[in-house]
């Protein structure tokens, strides 16, 4: 049998919800003195239950009196079961319905109702009010479900509803254990020896001592001392439990109840939540666009504009997608789900489950994009929702547990959509990082390519266009994994190189004017004539008379390095690659016959000195042809080579 379950028990003011629970139990959970003096529960209490198989549940027994119907929403937001509790004498009352829509929108999937109070009325009586219940309970969670009646009194039907509790347990699914741990903070305290202790039912994951945890949305970091579960010491929690932690070095003026205990991977807190909601049939008034209203996620509390994307009002009954923009920020998960009252009248209103934490306001611009996504999020079709995504966004790839996390929807359902996609070649997969649609990736990679084109055609004699230069000159912004996988994937069809920390086309040369195409030719004819000498733009500018522009001279020089025509050494002279053949094979022809070079050996093989001599041995030594050694320089590979230069 499970443990980690919390039951509800809900119902009306004075139809022996705290009775059931203290006859269950032995516990009275209305501990404080105002309550046992008004004879009804203002706070949710809680007691354990042991049942015959061993198991532990918690009893959740909440206020029925309409005044104090924040405590009841809370109480019975992380409930797994429910038993519905009406009184015989009594019958179905307006908080009876209330509390069974509210635990209807909070995802109860299962429990028992009890009619109390059996002994004061007749079998008459009784059946009559079996009756009702089972016409209020129709095409609900409890539909079908048994109906027990109880006495206080005499302990009629206490037996019964223990069986019933056992049966119920064992048909409830199976809780993750690797959900991200989070736990609704109920209560607040501060006690002697311990200091700081937060109580709560853990909404899902496991908790151990020591873990780091997350106050949201104080965004408070701590860990955890110590932790209790009716009233044992635990050294570990999970989903379901109610515990007490003792949080380190937290101040309880820091806390508050509604506040959410979260793992460290829980992202941070918003004030806009996506959502789809129903309004109660039973509702007086339809609920109009911007109207405000209080929203209730897990014990969190907090006024709410309600932002309607599909219609100007709903009439009571329907279902639409809204918009919440919160007075303060919540942190929250899609497919968490969510009450609302209305803001100045304690009466539930509708209700739902969140379907996503936007990054921006909805407008009704925006209704063609967001709607088919939300719509796909409100069906919970994978596939339609994998559309939608890729089509309102450019600039995102994404993987199956993103888009789970995202949506809270079934991650290994993400990863067959996204592993077909890629198969059929409709999605490009990003290794390590997830996919894109590759019709998007073809039309960026070609948008990006002519960017680059219309760079160097612009100004043909640019060393590189870098990541900056691109992402500028681009339309759209891009993400670094995907930018990367663009330029790499142009760069492995030839298209384009990569070049001293920014990329070039493979061949520019033709994108040069007639001036600088003779100006081109005029250089590398220098270059051949100075032989083994190394030459500067100076140099050049000077024996031609001072004919061109210094600075046009420096870029070609430099534009035909890029493009492998020239040798460039770090004194920014210029060798042609046959003066570089010419002067490897004669130093290999040195050092094999001396054993080593100098650079005292300059003038004997460049036939100048070490002003200019210095520079080509350095070269030498970076591209790996020789190495120095002291004030020697040794031979590292076989003489001759291509004299390539090394960029």
């Amino acid at each position: 049998m499970q443990t980690g379950i919390t039951i509800g028990i809900a119902g009306h003011v004075d139809h022996g919800k705290t009775s059931l629970v203290r006859a269950l139990s032995g516990i009275d959970t209305d501990r404080m003195k105002v309550e046992k003096e008004r004879g009804l529960s203002i706070e949710s209490g809680i007691a354990p239950l042991i049942l015959p198989g061993g198991a532990t549940v918690a009893l959740v027994d909440v206020p029925g009196h309409t005044d104090y119907l924040k405590n009841t929403i809370r109480g019975l937001s992380g409930v797994d079961l429910a038993i519905l509790v009406v009184a015989a004498d009594d019958g179905i009352m307006p908080q009876s319905r209330e509390h069974l829509d509210i635990l209807k929108f909070f995802g109860a999937t299962g429990g028992i109702c009890v009619l109390s109070k059996a002994d004061l009325v007749d079998e008459e009586t009784l059946e009559i009010a079996e009756m009702e219940l089972q016409e209020i309970l129709a095409g609900s969670f409890l539909e079908g479900k048994p109906v027990v009646r109880f006495s206080a009194g005499s302990g009629l039907g206490g037996d019964a509803i223990v069986r019933c509790l056992e049966q119920e347990i064992a048909g409830l699914p199976n809780k993750s254990s690797t959900a991200p741990f989070r736990l609704w903070i109920d209560q607040v305290k501060t006690i002697t020896g311990l200091g700081t202790v937060v109580s709560g039912t853990v909404r899902s994951g496991s908790l151990s001592l020591n873990d780091t945890v997350v106050v949201l949305p104080p965004q408070i970091t701590t860990r955890i001392r110590s932790m209790e579960s009716h009233n044992r010491q635990t050294d570990r929690v999970c989903s379901g439990q109610r515990v007490g932690i003792n949080l380190h070095n937290v101040h309880t003026r820091s806390l508050a109840r509604g506040m959410l205990l979260a793992g460290p991977e829980i992202a941070g807190s918003s004030y806009l939540l996506n959502a789809e909601m129903e309004l109660l049939a039973r509702t007086v008034s339809p609920l109009k666009n911007r109207q405000r209203v209080k929203l209730y996620v897990g014990t969190a509390a907090v006024n709410a504009m309600v932002v309607l994307m599909e219609k100007e009002h709903v009439a009571p009954g329907d279902r639409t997608l809204i918009q919440f923009r919160l007075q303060k920020p919540l942190s929250v998960l899609p497919r968490d789900p969510f009450v609302i009252t209305s803001l100045n009248i304690p009466t539930v209103i509708g209700g739902g489950t969140i379907l996503e934490v936007p990054a921006e306001k909805y407008r009704k611009a925006k209704t063609q994009r967001i709607l088919p996504y939300l719509e796909a999020l409100r069906s919970g079709n994978i596939s339609a929702f994998v559309d939608a995504y890729f089509e309102s966004t450019i600039e995102k790839y994404t993987d199956a547990q993103t888009l789970s996390r995202s949506t809270g929807l079934s991650r290994a359902a993400f990863e067959a959509q996204i592993s077909a996609r890629v198969n059929s070649g409709e999605f490009v997969y990003l290794k390590r990082h997830g996919a894109y649609r590759r019709d998007k990736f073809e039309q960026i990679k070609a948008q990006l390519f002519a960017v680059i084109e219309r760079a160097f055609k612009q100004n043909p004699l640019k060393k590189n266009v870098n990541r900056i230069e691109l992402m500028n000159l681009l339309d759209i912004s891009l993400d670094d994994i995907l930018f990367t996988q663009l330029v790499e994937t142009l760069c492995s069809g030839g298209k384009l190189k990569k070049s001293d920390g920014g990329y070039q086309l493979p061949d520019s040369r033709g994108h040069l004017s007639g001036e600088h195409e003779k100006l081109a030719d005029a250089l590398l004819a220098y270059s051949r004539r100075s032989d083994m000498t190394p030459f500067s733009a100076d140099t050049f500018w000077k024996e031609h008379d001072k004919n061109h522009e210094k600075e046009a001279i420096k870029e070609l020089l430099n534009y035909l390095h890029n493009r492998k025509k020239l040798i460039r050494l770090n004194d920014q002279r210029f060798l042609s690659l046959e003066a570089l053949d010419k002067i490897k094979d004669r130093v290999a022809q040195f050092i094999r016959q001396h054993g080593c070079l100098r650079l005292a050996d300059c003038k004997a093989i460049l036939g100048y000195g070490r002003w200019g001599g210095v520079h080509v041995f350095d070269y030498l030594d970076k591209i790996g042809f020789t190495s120095r050694v002291g004030d020697k320089r040794l031979l590292r590979q076989p003489s001759g080579g291509s004299g390539e230069p090394i960029h």
